[in-house]
């Protein structure tokens, strides 16, 4: 709701399960107020400023709404005469198209959220109707103005969906190979592995390079938003040209050079990583190499490794219990000194990695529940390792 005193108002930064502390931590960073944490999102309070920020700096956010009215229905009926009510016009103008965007939960008054946005758009084509013998025009597929709608029981949120187009289209993918890692959940990731961006990253099985490039990102201090052109906040009345371009052009980079490093066994992969990169315009900052994950290794003796391998669905059991083997041989082989993350979906593949999880934590990738597994990678065994780590604790 608007706070017209202070010109503040509530918003709603979507993300994926698991997400929404690191989330939280990046809206306090834009100077945010109220910060609460829910199920897959972060609600808080700020201006325009705030919200322009949260679209271009927000690394971990899917997108921003606006909460705009907030109110409880009775019926159907209810819910219609109190839609018709909201200023519209306020938000949108004739020359304008819209879509509204739905969901239902625990109601007994709507099971269909389908049926939910066309009584929205009823109604505010209707007060369009009445007030100016017009209405603004529905594009479902790429609308000026897009309002999300959120009623949980009898209770309803009206929001503005400031972002438009998912924040995870950072702009720089002009190609991507089958199942891409979504750049929010790979900036998460790189998040939650803890990388100091001053020591080497390796991504050993790369894809089409988005963990690499998300690192290259957060080591420049690079916003994903930079290199995005186009928010629906753009369309809004209220749209400040002058405050979006004097954000963008305050932004400040960091002058080092990261050392990353990004593999695929893929030749095709790896020339689509390469065109990604230039996209982002971060290739200098990352090292590209095309070799299987064996016959790969940076030349560096401690840093971060984080793999999103296959996960087998389309692979026999003992083909993929076997990769995860490997996987586990190689790490201990070649990446001693090393902090490893290895996030699949496949936990029964995971036991096959042969390696002592320091720490592991449930997250989802697309519809897939995953587990996002750290291991401490030393020589010799783990007896050893602790019987040292215990010897410098006394010493």
């Amino acid at each position: 709701m608007i706070n017209k005193e202070q010109n503040k108002f509530e918003m709603v930064a979507k993300t994926f399960f698991g997400l929404e502390p690191i989330l939280e931590e990046e809206i306090k960073n834009l100077g945010a107020e109220d910060v609460r944490i829910g199920r897959r999102m972060v609600s808080f309070v700020g201006d325009l400023e705030v919200l322009y920020k949260a679209n271009i700096f927000l690394r971990t956010a899917l997108r921003i709404l606006k909460t705009v009215h907030s109110f409880t229905i009775k019926d159907q009926d209810d819910y219609y005469n109190k839609l018709i009510e909201i200023e519209w016009e306020v938000y949108l103008g004739l020359h304008h198209t819209f879509a509204i965007d739905s969901v239902v939960v625990n109601s007994e008054i709507f099971k269909n959220s389908l049926f939910t946005s066309q009584r929205a758009k009823d109604a505010l084509v209707d007060r369009f109707r009445k007030k100016y013998h017009k209405r603004p025009l529905v594009n479902v597929e790429t609308p000026d103005v897009l309002i999300n709608i959120h009623i949980n029981g009898n209770r309803v949120n009206v929001a503005l969906d400031s972002s438009g187009v998912s924040l995870h289209r950072r702009g720089y993918r002009v190609m991507e190979g089958p199942a891409p890692i979504n750049p929010v959940l790979a900036a998460a990731l790189i998040k939650l592995s803890g990388w100091d961006p001053s020591t080497p990253f390796v991504d050993p099985m790369t894809g089409t390079g988005t963990m690499a490039i998300e690192a290259a990102l957060i080591a420049r201090n690079i916003p994903p938003g930079l290199i995005r052109k186009e928010y629906c906040f753009q369309n809004w009345t209220d749209y400040n040209k002058k405050l979006y371009h004097k954000i963008l052009e305050e932004v400040e980079l960091n002058d080092f050079k990261p050392q990353i490093f990004a593999n695929d066994i893929s030749e095709e992969s790896i020339e689509m990583a390469r065109q990604n990169a230039f996209k982002a315009n971060i290739t200098s900052f990352i090292r590209f190499s095309n070799k299987s994950f064996r016959d790969f290794k940076p030349r560096v003796k401690e840093g971060t490794v984080i793999i999103n391998p296959p996960y087998g669905e389309r692979m026999k059991e003992d083909k993929i219990n076997s990769l995860y083997k490997e996987m586990g041989d190689i790490l201990k082989e070649k990446y001693p000194g090393f902090k490893a993350w290895i996030i699949s979906s496949n936990t029964n593949a995971m036991k096959n990695i042969g390696l002592k999880s320091s720490g592991k934590t449930k997250l989802f990738n697309g519809s897939l529940e995953c587990i996002f597994s750290a291991y401490d990678l030393f020589e010799g065994g783990y007896k050893e390792h602790k019987t040292e780590l215990n010897e410098n604790k006394q010493g």
